[in-house]
């Protein structure tokens, strides 16, 4: 297989990183996946940081990463959305974007709970009890105790993590998982309405584009075909939470070889 340039992966907002062999086509495929990791809460409550200065970081450190040639892209929920506007930035300034692949990106109108989340809740923590995974439970619990907290701040949640940032480390050392989701919180708080306005006039990414989605984004084909003319839309089985899982990556891992193959190479 021809040796092209390395993958530039967006995780999902919560930062979690999969195998990244679900990439690669086989042992044969040298292609090198980059993480681009968030920059996370410390940046997110500087005085004036917005969703432009977060794509701007994203950009320039995927440039870092792709100093040359083409570059592609692959986003994973709001890591797809991501990529998007990374690819219009980067194209901006003279670099050619030869892919990017969406991978369950739901459009995002505001930093709120998105429709149907209580039964999608309620569905995962099921899936849980059935398979008897008491460490799983008490996680997803966990998360969604400290969600549930931070979304009760609501749009003081950014001035209350600002004012309390040099005491925010002795907490996280107690529960590590509150400084994940609080991550994920600024994260999708800096970006949400950004994203809404991306929409109102969207600015065509001219790419090879693919949306590898499940059917909880079925009704949100036409917002990225507006976004990506040149898209091929793909879907798959499983759930948003679980795609990664054992029972469902073969497929995704099939979908995305076949989908990608040409501007892969």
């Amino acid at each position: 297989m021809s040796q092209a340039g390395p993958i530039a992966f967006l995780p999902g907002a919560g930062g979690g990183v999969p195998d990244l062999d679900v990439f690669r086509d086989g042992s044969s495929d040298r292609h090198q996946v980059e993480v681009i990791a968030y920059p996370g809460w410390r940046r997110y409550v500087v005085e004036g940081y917005s969703a432009n200065d977060l794509i701007d970081d994203l950009a320039a450190e995927i440039a870092r990463r792709v100093p040359q040639g083409p570059i592609r892209i692959v986003g994973v929920s709001i890591g797809g959305h991501f990529g998007y506007a990374v690819g219009l930035r980067l194209q901006n300034r003279g670099r050619q974007i030869a892919g990017l692949c969406a991978i369950d990106s739901m459009m995002i109108q505001s930093s709120g709970p998105s429709k149907g989340w209580k039964k999608r809740a309620l569905q995962q923590a099921l899936e849980l009890l059935r398979s008897r995974s008491l460490s799983g439970l008490i996680h997803f619990v966990r998360s969604k105790f400290w969600r549930a907290l931070m979304r009760a701040l609501g749009d003081r949640l950014t001035a209350v993590a600002r004012r309390h940032s040099t005491r925010l480390p002795r907490v996280f050392a107690l529960d590590p998982l509150l400084e994940e989701e609080l991550n994920m919180r600024l994260l999708i708080r800096t970006s949400a309405s950004w994203f809404g306005s991306l929409d109102c006039n969207p600015i065509p990414l001219n790419a090879p584009t693919v949306l590898l989605r499940t059917k909880l984004v079925a009704g949100d084909e036409e917002s990225w075909r507006r976004r990506c003319p040149n898209i091929g839309i793909f879907e798959i089985s499983g759930k948003h939470h679980n795609l990664f899982d054992a029972e469902n990556v073969a497929e995704l891992h099939e979908a995305f070889v076949g989908a990608t193959r040409d501007w892969r190479r």
